[in-house]
């Protein structure tokens, strides 16, 4: 016999869940083989009743030793499990029929489902349990490493914060890459995930151009759960925890380190008069001393059945979340409720209503830990009385000297950073209301027409005040900033959907459309020279007021048609018309077609039957999606109360009007595999290739017009790409289950053209990125650095000659910017396995990317090799490898220190450049459910505990506090700029999971 790897896996399976049986055992073999084709099944589980087991060999054999009272469970991935009772029988030959419930398995693309195994796009559906194994109110946190080709960075461990998500790459330059969501149907909508039944991930423009509008992204497919069964069924959840920041490598120099730093840079006489070693005496942590341990509570409670003709879901949830720095806190109360209810026989109402209230406190300061990580070690926050005592009393700090006992203030800034917390704040609130009121009509059975209306209302508030007794309120005599905004919007989607099967031919057509109306307002106001103790803005000057408001409307017709034959050939086309507001009247209107068509090869003759490749399907697609994610008013003239004449205010032009402005559109084109290995890994590989052309951006302007730039269509994107998703169980027996799976994504971005072929140098927090035909939208524009000159010490750059020739240059002015590394990631993914023994589950998952770059901007400052003696440093001393040159011939990483230096050896360039790659173990979770039987005795219909922690291990050689930074811009950050980042925490939570 010929030993095959699948044969020395049974072998050693069947070892390993073989037992020690008693005497009146008796040998019992057999053959286990599919019912509808007749073959084999390999690894079968063959389980007794009484412990142990084996699994069956390549020919689908099994042999086992058991009691004749024993009953034996024959199971299978993809199969139905048979149990039988031995007996006196000595051969047992099983026949196992195909679990269709996979094959089956209906997915939601938001107006349409669809069988999985006959999905013609590249869609991904995972059900609600799958994602809440982490502990964040957020979606997007959920989703890290569980899709190939998403990308999801959680750029700051702030309670409440959002992750950002990039579906296939990042196709815009500055409208919004993100995307789309869709909550039961209809575009937007909020959702609590606890509520989560499904959710699924639409990639290709072949699936999203249904949705045209703001599809560009990707689209995300939320359904809420409701109540199907026919009593009532009640669940409580309840967990809570602690967290912990993590600061990674990053370390700031304690008091001996830094007096060791800063004396070994003047003579020794200087040292004497200006460093005494009092100084030893005082080692304040200031950035320990800025966090503190964090506290998540999360409690849920559902009840969900059919009362009568109704069926009825209805939750309602409360998370709450201390952070690790302080005044961080995050707050969320929901409530749900789902009815459906037939009317008639052919008529049903759906309801859907939800309602979310927030309260938020962030750090009253953004810049809070970035004074935390400057302050040396030798400045003590508290009041140090007459006896030269510390007392527990923040100090305040108005200038350079202490006003107590305590001598000079020795950080550059004079900011008592835990004072201003201690009266300073960053606080806010909101609340949203959604309702549906949906209506099903069955008029024949192949008609069926669905009218979804959605009613929406937010509110926000804002408030920011600082206390004119601390660093950032002095100047102003204390001020306060509030903003107030309001939206409410209502829509309807109104859909008829075909479906007809006639012989071999099955065919399902949509038509419908839709109109929306938005009306959105915002008011603002500021205020300085606030009394202490006032905090009302009648009690101060007015600096400031501002004021939005403004309507928006949209409308679209959509269709699409699908066509199957013999099950296993499939086409699919859609076509989508969409109107914005944003754009202007000659380009208002987009159309976005998208077609796809699947071939399921393991249904063909020459495959029926094949014991390795028991599912193979073949898929390919092409569409178009738009994008209008801009702000309003980009294609009108804007003005500005902004200037005076004669006196008195007067309005001036502020932006050029573009009528022209329209659409961004996005160009995919995809093609996959999706298949099914001895009947149990699920494997699927993905190609892809996007082009975003007439990209939103805002294009330079000739200098005699008076403005700098207007936003136009004139820029070309592309992005390409390869995935790889397997999943599957290893072992797969009643006791003992062992499941793994990979996903992997390949991504390369390039920009394709630019208005007259320009570069666009974008400059946020006095850092480069460039725009450049022929490289990636997020390259990093800066001096390369050289490294540290070996016989003097003196750092090194390089400048690119006329003749592109390089030179090796000491001063940072002489240097050439250029094109450094990329801020986007070339690989990501993520990892996952799970292991259950008799009611206990241990399960683990984490995510990676590889190939992008961080700068690191807090480095300019604290490890500037002496520019600066008034701030602290970080210590270098942190597993990199990492050395300071102090004689010719070292081989160094650092330069020679020199005080107050100005070649520019700390100044913004590739030397703070870091590989951003990282792997996090983003959970591991260990549960415990009672088993049947005891729950019959206690009359419940499941409980679980468990114990989860998030966060426990990352592995990277990133020098700061954490290498998880956005993936998106703003106005003062790049994607990739970490500077003072909020690190994601580590936590462990302790949870519950009962129903009745």
């Amino acid at each position: 016999m010929k030993l095959t790897p699948i044969r020395i896996l049974a072998v050693l399976a069947s070892l390993a869940l073989s037992v020690t049986v008693s005497a009146q055992t008796h040998s019992v073999s057999g053959t286990v083989t599919d019912a509808s084709t007749g073959e084999p099944v390999i690894g079968a589980g063959v389980v007794p009743s009484t412990g142990g087991g084996t699994v069956t060999d390549y020919d689908g054999n099994y042999v086992i030793s058991v009691p004749g009272n024993a009953v034996i469970t024959f199971s299978s991935l993809g199969y139905q499990s048979v149990s039988v009772t031995v007996g006196d029988q000595t051969r047992i030959d099983i026949q196992l029929n195909p679990d269709t419930t996979v094959l089956e398995e209906v997915v939601v693309l938001g107006y349409t489902t669809q069988k999985k195994a006959e999905l013609s796009s590249s869609v991904v559906s995972m059900s609600g349990e799958k994602l809440r194994d982490v502990s964040t109110p957020d979606v997007g946190n959920m989703l890290q490493g569980k899709v190939a080709g998403v990308v999801v960075m959680n750029g700051s461990g702030q309670p409440g914060s959002s992750a950002d998500i990039r579906i296939r790459g990042t196709g815009s330059i500055t409208a919004g890459a993100g995307p789309l969501y869709v909550v039961d149907g209809v575009a937007g909508g909020s959702f609590n995930p606890n509520d989560i039944e499904t959710i699924t991930v639409l990639k290709d423009a072949s699936a999203t151009a249904l949705y045209g509008a703001a599809a560009a992204g990707g689209v995300i497919v939320v359904t809420t759960k409701s109540g199907m069964q026919d009593k009532t069924q009640v669940e409580f959840k309840a967990s809570g925890g602690i967290k912990k920041a993590l600061t990674g490598r990053f370390r700031p120099m304690n008091s001996q380190e830094l007096y060791d730093y800063t004396t070994s840079m003047f003579s020794p006489a200087l040292v004497k008069i200006k460093y005494p070693t009092t100084l030893l005496d005082q080692d304040f942590d200031w950035v320990n001393n800025c966090f503190k341990l964090g506290v998540v509570q999360n409690y849920f409670a559902s009840a969900s059945g059919k009362a009568g003709k109704v069926n009825y879901y209805a939750s309602v949830d409360h998370y709450n979340e201390k952070g690790t720095l302080i005044n961080t806190n995050y707050a969320r109360t929901a409530a749900r409720l789902n009815l459906s209810t037939p009317i008639t026989d052919n008529l049903t109402v759906h309801i859907r209503a939800s309602y979310t209230k927030t309260n938020d406190q962030s750090q009253s300061s953004w810049r809070t830990l970035e004074y935390a990580y400057y302050a040396m070690p030798w400045d003590i926050p508290y009041v140090i009385d007459e006896n030269g005592n510390v007392t527990d009393e923040y100090i305040y700090m108005e200038g350079k000297t202490r006003p107590d006992n305590g001598g000079p203030w020795w950080t550059q800034n004079p900011s008592n950073i835990l004072h201003s917390e201690s009266l300073n704040y960053s606080k806010g609130h909101g609340e949203d209301v959604t309702g549906d009121l949906q209506l099903v009509w069955n008029p024949t059975d192949w008609l069926t027409l669905t009218s979804t209306n959605r009613y929406s209302s937010s509110n926000s508030y804002y408030e920011y005040y600082a206390d004119p007794r601390t660093y950032d309120g002095i100047g102003s005599g204390g001020s306060l900033e509030n903003s107030d905004s309001e939206w409410n919007g209502w829509g309807t989607t109104d859909i008829a959907k075909f479906h007809k099967t006639f012989g071999d031919h099955d065919a399902s057509a949509i038509v419908g459309w839709e109109y929306g109306e938005g009306y959105s307002r915002s008011m603002g106001a500021s205020g300085k020279q606030f009394p202490i103790g006032q905090r009302s803005l009648s009690n101060t000057i007015m600096s400031g007021v501002s004021g939005s408001d403004a309507k928006s409307r949209s409308w679209a017709v959509l269709s699409q048609l699908q066509y199957s034959y013999l099950g296993k050939y499939v086409v699919t086309a859609s076509l989508r018309y969409d109107e914005s507001y944003k754009f202007g009247p000659l380009n208002r209107g987009g159309f976005f077609p998208g077609a796809s068509a699947a071939w399921i090869i393991s249904k063909e003759d020459f495959l029926q039957g094949n014991k390795t490749l028991t599912f193979l399907k073949l898929r390919g697609g092409y569409g178009k999606t738009g994008n209008d994610n801009i702000p309003a008013f980009q294609y009108q003239d804007t003005f500005s109360l902004s200037a005076k004449y004669n006196g008195k205010t007067t309005a001036i032009l502020e932006r050029m009007a573009n009528y022209n402005l329209g659409w961004e559109e996005a160009y995919m084109a995809s093609l996959g595999v999706d298949a099914t290995l001895l009947n149990n890994w699920n494997i699927t590989v993905d190609l892809y290739h996007t082009i975003n052309s007439r990209i939103l951006l805002e294009s330079p302007m000739s200098p005699s017009t008076g403005f700098f730039a207007v936003m136009d269509n004139v820029g070309k994107v592309r992005n390409m790409g390869v995935e790889f998703a397997a999943d599957g169980a290893i072992i797969n027996t009643k006791d003992f289950v062992w499941t793994a799976g990979i996903n992997l994504g390949f991504n390369q971005n390039r920009v394709l053209e630019l208005p007259e072929h320009a570069d666009i140098v974008m400059n946020r927090g006095d850092v480069n990125q460039i725009i450049r035909e022929g490289q990636d939208v997020y390259s990093w524009y800066m001096p390369k650095w050289a490294g540290v000159n070996p016989e003097n010490g003196l750092p090194q750059w390089e400048k690119i000659n006329e003749d592109g020739s390089v030179e090796i240059v000491n001063n940072l002015n002489q240097a050439t910017q250029q094109i450094v590394g990329v801020a986007s990631p070339l690989f990501s993914g993520g990892v996952n396995t799970g292991f259950t023994w008799k009611g206990f589950t241990l399960s683990a998952n984490g995510n990676f990317v590889v190939g992008n770059m961080i700068y690191n901007k807090n480095r300019e400052q604290m490890d500037a090799d002496g520019a600066y003696t008034g701030l602290n440093q970080m210590s270098i001393d942190n597993g990199l490898g990492w050395s300071r040159w102090t004689k010719p011939g070292d081989v160094a990483t650092h330069p020679a220190l020199l005080a107050a230096r100005s070649d520019g050896a700390n100044g913004t360039s590739s030397r703070y450049l870091e590989d951003g790659s990282f792997f996090r173990l983003r959970n591991v979770t260990l549960s415990y459910d009672l088993p049947e039987s005891v729950l019959q005795n206690i009359k419940m219909a499941g409980a679980r505990v468990y114990v989860s922690g998030d966060n426990i291990f990352t592995a990277s050689r990133f020098s700061g506090m954490d290498p998880e930074v956005r993936l998106d811009g703003d106005t003062y950050h790049h994607a990739g700029l970490y500077s003072s980042n909020y690190p994601v925490p580590l936590s462990v939570v302790l949870g519950i999971d009962i129903k009745f």
